[in-house]
């Protein structure tokens, strides 16, 4: 059983937790809350009593006891998780304010990509510093806007959150290079299919960005792998509808030396040889 208890103080969240009977405190200096959960089955007696709340100084000294300990360990500055949690996603969702996976990371969670970066892409309504911790680094890269994300409790009983697998692939053709280039980006349309995503969704999330040239990316795009994701008629019309007159380049123009006349879109002339590698 998890459990947590949450005292704001000043704005500041700390978390008394129990390890092997000692209390221990997390502590994130946050303008808001942090949501941090505890895989530690706390004492029955401890479950029964009310906590007492603890100066800043001793809540410091417990942390360096406990990461003297190693029981918990320093992800980055101001904060502390236990330190058996090794789980790439879980550590990107929670040691930064309610840390969302995106671009790439989201397609690694949703093992539609060919590479595992050894960079997170984390969302979040705080701007943070990148920071690494056991050979991976965590970077904000901020999202346009978040719609209907997936938030789930992982196993050790933190939370994950990750954007939905339809805007995830808007916003990986809204930057291609954050999606980890066009082969990545294809890849992951080649193992999606119709049940994957929604259509509904995929318009919303396109409206949001009101970006015309993502709506002749995504066109383009998505009408290579219908086969697969059986889009309407209705959602390329809306497309061809929104995205303008104007000529527009897939990826850097540099590699753009053919061209869609339905898009009016500049692609690489080896996308289609891309394809059937992939």
């Amino acid at each position: 059983m998890s459990e947590i208890t949450i005292q704001v103080i000043l704005q500041k969240v700390i978390l008394n937790i129990i390890v092997n009977n000692e209390i221990f405190c997390i502590f994130a200096c946050y303008s808001m809350y942090m949501n941090i959960a505890t895989t530690y089955s706390l004492a029955n007696a401890y479950m029964n009593a009310e906590p007492t709340p603890i100066k800043e100084s001793v809540m410091w000294s417990r942390l360096r006891q406990g990461k003297k300990k190693n029981l918990l360990a320093l992800i980055r500055r101001g904060v502390y998780m236990p330190v058996e949690i090794d789980n790439k996603f879980v550590i990107g969702c929670n040691a930064v304010q309610d840390g969302v996976l995106a671009y790439h990371s989201a397609l690694e969670y949703y093992l539609l990509q060919t590479q595992e970066f050894n960079e997170l892409y984390i969302h979040s309504p705080r701007n943070f510093r990148t920071f690494e911790y056991l050979g991976e680094t965590y970077s904000y890269k901020k999202l346009k806007f978040l719609h209907n994300p997936v938030i789930k409790n992982d196993s050790s009983g933190y939370t994950l959150r990750v954007t939905s697998l339809s805007q995830t692939l808007v916003d990986c053709m809204y930057n291609i290079n954050l999606a980890g280039g066009i082969e990545e980006l294809m890849y992951a349309l080649t193992e999606c299919c119709q049940n994957d995503i929604s259509e509904k969704d995929l318009l919303e999330c396109l409206e949001l960005y009101g970006n015309k040239s993502l709506w002749q990316r995504a066109g383009f795009l998505f009408s290579m792998f219908n086969h697969r994701l059986c889009l309407s008629e209705d959602f390329f019309k809306k497309c061809k509808s929104a995205m303008g007159n104007n000529l527009s380049y897939i990826i850097n123009p540099y590699f753009c030396n053919s061209f869609s006349k339905e898009w009016n879109l500049c692609i690489p002339d080896n996308l289609q040889a891309q394809l059937k590698v992939i």
